[in-house]
C-alpha cells in the first residue's frame, strides 16, 4: 500500500535520478525542457530547485515534484500514461537501483518497507485503508493522495463546461486552446490544414484562460481515480505562503489548511468535499476588475463561469457552507461601498431555500443600528431553465 510517508519519501529521491533515467539533460545553469507532454519545449526554460526538489517550468508555469516530473517523462518520452501509483513504485525501483540495489519486485531497501510501501500490495491504484501505523487513512487522505495531474481527458470535460484553463478558441461546437493551434500550425503538412487552423483563429470565438487566476487563488485542479469513481478534484490552499505550496503539498495536505472538492466526470453531478470545512473568494488575480459585484455559488464550476466572464465571486464548496460564509460576512468581514454581492445559488428546492436565507442574513445585518456601513446585495435572475449558473454560462458559450 502507499502511505503519506512513503509518498514523502518518493518526493525526496533525488530528481538526477529520474533524469538520468530518461536522458533528460540539464544545460550548464542547471535547466532543463520542460518535461509535460502538451508543453513543446525547445529551449531550456524549467528550473531546478535541490532545495525545494521540485522544477518549475517558466514557460508554461508548471511546478513539478518526482512524481510529476516521472509521470510527465513517461508520457513525453515514452508514450505511457503511468496512474500515481505505479509512479512510486517505480521511483522506489530507480532509487534502489542507483543505490547498488536489485531493483526487482522483491525491494529489500529498509527505508521503503518501513514506511509502508509493501511491492506485493495494492496494485489497483486504489490505496488501502489501513495506514503503516495501524490508523484507517480518511477518505480526504485516499482521495488526495491517489489524485494526479491533470490530462487532456479532464480538460475536455471542463471545455465542455465553458471553462477554459489556458487561452482557447471556440469553433464549431469545439474547444481549440491556442497552444494547440499554434503547436498544430507549425507542424501543418499542407495549405488546407494550414488554412483550417488558421481560420479557427480567424472565426472563432477568443477565451482568456482562467489558469492564472486559479493560481493567485492557490486553486489546483487534479484527477482522481477511486472506487470506480473517475472524479475531478479541486484542491483548495487556505494558507499558502507563496504560489507554489499547493503544487508540493498536494499529496499529503492536511485537512486543518487544505480542502478538496471531488466531482464525478460521469454527468451524475456527484460531489462531496473533503477536509476543512470552508468557501473560499476567487478575487485574486482579478484586480482590474472595475465591475463591484461578487457572485456568491455554491459550487467551484459556477465560480469558475464568473471568472471567465471576469467576474470576483465565491465558492461556497458546498450549500452546507453557508452559515460558515454568513459568519464570516457578520463579524470579519467589512462592507464597502464598492462592492455588492450576488447570491447566484441552484435553481432547486436547496438552492431556493439558501438564497432566502442569505437575503434575510443581509436584511438582519443592514437593519441593525451598530452597524455603520450595510451591505449592498441582489440576486441573480439567470433563466429558470437552467439548472445553474455554469449551465447557463455553457449555453452563452456553444449556443
Amino acid at each position: 500500500m502507499i502511505d503519506i510517508e512513503t509518498i514523502k519519501a518518493v518526493k525526496a529521491v533525488d530528481m538526477d535520478i529520474i533524469l538520468d533515467e530518461f536522458n533528460w539533460e540539464k544545460n550548464r545553469y542547471g535547466q532543463i525542457r520542460c518535461p509535460h507532454p502538451d508543453h513543446d519545449d525547445s529551449t531550456a526554460s524549467c528550473s531546478c530547485s535541490s532545495e525545494r526538489n521540485t522544477c518549475r517550468c517558466f514557460g508554461c508555469g508548471e511546478t513539478f515534484d518526482t512524481i510529476d516530473l516521472y509521470q510527465c517523462l513517461c508520457g513525453k518520452v515514452n508514450g505511457r500514461a503511468v496512474p500515481f501509483y505505479r509512479a512510486v513504485e517505480e521511483i522506489l525501483k530507480l532509487e534502489d537501483m542507483a543505490a547498488g540495489g536489485s531493483g526487482g519486485t522483491g525491494m529489500t531497501n529498509s527505508s521503503h518497507q518501513a514506511n509502508g510501501y509493501q511491492p506485493g500490495g495494492n496494485r489497483s491504484g486504489q490505496p488501502n485503508a489501513q495506514a503503516s501505523n495501524g490508523n484507517s487513512a480518511s477518505p480526504y487522505e485516499m482521495i488526495v493522495g491517489n489524485s494526479r495531474p491533470l490530462t487532456g481527458y479532464e480538460l475536455n470535460y471542463l471545455h465542455g463546461r465553458g471553462i477554459m484553463l489556458y487561452d482557447s478558441y471556440v469553433h464549431g461546437g469545439e474547444v481549440h486552446t491556442a497552444q494547440g493551434i499554434d503547436k498544430a500550425l507549425r507542424t501543418a503538412a499542407d495549405q488546407n490544414e494550414t488554412d483550417r487552423l488558421n481560420g479557427i483563429k480567424a472565426k472563432g470565438t477568443f477565451y482568456k484562460g482562467i489558469a492564472p487566476i486559479l493560481k493567485a487563488n492557490r486553486i489546483q485542479i487534479r484527477h482522481n481515480y477511486w472506487e470506480g469513481v473517475n472524479s475531478i478534484l479541486y484542491l483548495i490552499d487556505y494558507e499558502a505562503v507563496d504560489e507554489d505550496d499547493l503544487c508540493l503539498d498536494q499529496f499529503y495536505m492536511d485537512t486543518e489548511r487544505h480542502m478538496a472538492v471531488q466531482k464525478s466526470l460521469d454527468g451524475s453531478r456527484t460531489k462531496r468535499a473533503l477536509g476543512a470545512s470552508g468557501f473560499n473568494f476567487i478575487t485574486q488575480g482579478m484586480e482590474h476588475v472595475r465591475n463591484k459585484d461578487i457572485y456568491i455559488c455554491e459550487g467551484m464550476e459556477d465560480a469558475l463561469s464568473c471568472a471567465m466572464n471576469g467576474i470576483r465571486s465565491i465558492s461556497l464548496n458546498s450549500i452546507a457552507n453557508l452559515k460558515s460564509l454568513m459568519h464570516y460576512l457578520s463579524e470579519e468581514h467589512v462592507p464597502r461601498r464598492d462592492e455588492r454581492f450576488i447570491i447566484c445559488f441552484d435553481h432547486d428546492e436547496a438552492g431556493r431555500k439558501a438564497t432566502e436565507e442569505l437575503k434575510g442574513f443581509f436584511e438582519s445585518y443592514n437593519q441593525n443600528p451598530l452597524k455603520r456601513q450595510g451591505y449592498d446585495y441582489a440576486a441573480c435572475n439567470y433563466p429558470q431553465q437552467f439548472h445553474d449558473i455554469n449551465d447557463y454560462w455553457k449555453s452563452r458559450v456553444f449556443g
